[in-house]
């Protein structure tokens, strides 16, 4: 593909006369051009408005002058027979974007992107409004991705470019006070980062150590051309079949590297699942845990009933995993299926594919005909990392098995930092400190023995102890003084929820987290009657 960057003067004076000096340039340089000599010509961004900072005189540019001039683009891709990209302000209705707009051969607008990321200038001088997703032009073979200037800055942008294995990265730029070094820097590593050709686009300021380097970076990351400072245009043929290939590891096979770094990639790991349990962790206490999920208004351990529960403002839900015969983590409170489906028998006798058949929702009424039994993995993809996730494992299976399959899922959707494992069981807990210790614990071991259970929670490392209704205060505060969160099982009413706060619970498992909430429980720390300081956590 046989490509041409320009680099115009950047007109420092920012008069409309000035702006105009600078699209002459560009127009000029178009003229200069001969057909088939290119396939794609790109340029900068605000380029049919270049060096305006007045936000009016900028709008009054663009609807006049600036309008002209992308009138002639049009017309040079047509007789140029080639993609001309470049980047604008755009009015849309009454809003206003930064738009790149893509030409094709016939003149007209084949593609637009409109920037995502907008600088604190685009968006209260000039009212610019972002774009609301990426945007992956295909022109035959070639898959083009657009990151408009400040988009630079972004490692997250090129990555979801890179899952859409694009060839080419198209970027128009300002970027007028930004060093030389950085702009090859993050062109560069860019480039490798989605394994993709990137051209960017600029403004020459004559200065060596800013602005400028309209370039071309490889996919191995090699600079390729670099304009420098002066105003100029850039030339470059490749091949964007020419992908980057490099062992897998020292000693392996060749692999291309974005196949590589897609292969190892863990996006929910980073975001936003990471944010949203920095949230939860930072959330006041007292807190409401939604037992089985709203299992008063729902079928409990359902799907309907953990989304009601997230919808009604609980900051957890609670829910039970047995392990069918063939291995499926499935969830359900008995181990027998009689008091809560259709079925008959136990869990740990039927298969799946079975269990799947039967109806969770007709006890509770006609309304719920046909809600099934879910698997964990339903419950963690429909939550997607947006709630806090009580785990309790009621059997942790053979040598742990179950134990290590449920962590195992944590790990894979990066939901370690929302959820604990509740296990009735000194076994349970030592199977689960020794496979997962990351992932915290909550001890139910005699949890109508607290002096006994808050060993047990010592002992294993606990974060968490869950208590029944007859605890008492000094029991509580024993807890609280070896850094252990202190869960209540259970209250479905608001002032006693309340009571046991005084007492020192933090979290109150209920089934009705809709009529706690609305009777005024887990109201902001301040207008509690004694409100419970986080306990310092237990980090083991």
């Amino acid at each position: 593909m046989k490509i041409v960057i320009f680099q115009p003067p950047y007109p420092a004076q920012g008069t409309p006369a000035d702006a105009a000096d600078c699209l002459l340039w560009m127009r000029t340089e178009l003229d200069k051009l001969t057909p088939g000599e290119q396939d794609l010509v790109l340029l900068p961004e605000y380029a049919s408005t270049p060096g305006l900072e007045d936000p009016q005189l900028l709008q009054d540019f663009a609807a006049a002058q600036g309008a002209e001039f992308i009138r002639t683009v049009a017309a040079s891709s047509r007789r140029l027979q080639a993609l001309i990209v470049l980047a604008c302000p755009i009015c849309s209705g009454t809003r206003w974007f930064n738009r790149t707009l893509v030409f094709n051969e016939l003149g007209t607008v084949a593609f637009t992107y409109d920037k995502i990321h907008l600088t604190g200038a685009e968006k209260e001088d000039f009212g610019l409004h972002p774009g609301p997703r990426h945007a992956v032009f295909q022109h035959g073979k070639i898959r083009c991705g657009f990151a408009t200037c400040f988009d630079l800055y972004f490692p997250e942008h090129f990555a979801l470019l890179a899952a859409q294995e694009v060839d080419l990265i198209l970027c128009p730029s300002y970027q007028r006070s930004e060093s030389a070094a950085r702009i090859r820097t993050m062109a560069q590593v860019r480039a490798l980062d989605s394994g993709s050709y990137l051209l960017r686009s600029s403004y020459a300021r004559g200065r060596a150590e800013i602005a400028g380097r309209s370039l071309v970076a490889a996919p191995d990351g090699t600079l390729l051309k670099d304009a420098g400072a002066e105003a100029c245009i850039i030339k470059v043929e490749l091949d964007l079949q020419d992908k980057f290939s490099k062992p897998a590891s020292h000693g392996r096979e060749l692999v291309e590297h974005r196949l590589l770094m897609e292969s190892g990639r863990r996006p929910a790991l980073y975001r936003p699942h990471w944010e949203r349990a920095k949230q939860l962790e930072a959330s006041p206490f007292p807190r409401l845990c939604a037992h089985r999920g709203l299992s008063q208004a729902c079928p409990e351990n359902t799907l309907p009933a953990f989304a009601a529960a997230q919808a009604a403002g609980a900051h957890e839900i609670e829910f039970d995993v047995q392990s069918s015969r063939d291995g499926v983590l499935v969830i359900c409170h008995d181990e027998s299926l009689e008091r809560t489906t259709n079925g008959r028998g136990f869990i740990g006798e039927l298969d799946w594919k079975d269990l799947r058949q039967l109806d969770a929702g007709r006890r509770c009424g006609v309304a719920w005909d046909g809600v099934r039994m879910p698997r964990l993995e339903e419950v963690l993809d429909m939550t997607d990392g947006g709630i806090g996730l009580n785990v309790h494992i009621k059997n942790e299976g053979p040598g742990g098995a179950t134990i290590r399959k449920v962590c195992d899922l944590l790990r894979a959707g990066a939901l370690e930092p929302l959820a604990y494992l509740a296990l009735n069981s000194a076994a349970g807990l030592q199977a689960a400190l020794e496979y997962a210790p990351e992932i915290a614990r909550a001890c139910l071991v005699s949890q109508n023995d607290p002096p006994v259970s808050i060993e047990v929670a010592r002992r294993y490392a606990c974060r968490r102890i869950q208590f029944g209704r007859q605890v008492q205060r000094e029991q509580v505060q024993r807890a609280r003084e070896l850094g252990l969160i202190c869960n209540l099982f259970w209250s479905d009413d608001p002032a006693e929820g309340m009571q046991f706060v005084r007492q020192g619970i933090d979290v109150i498992l209920t089934n009705c987290a809709h009529i706690m909430i609305a009777g005024g429980f887990a109201a902001t720390p301040a207008t509690l009657p004694a409100g419970n300081p986080a306990p310092a956590r237990n980090r083991g």
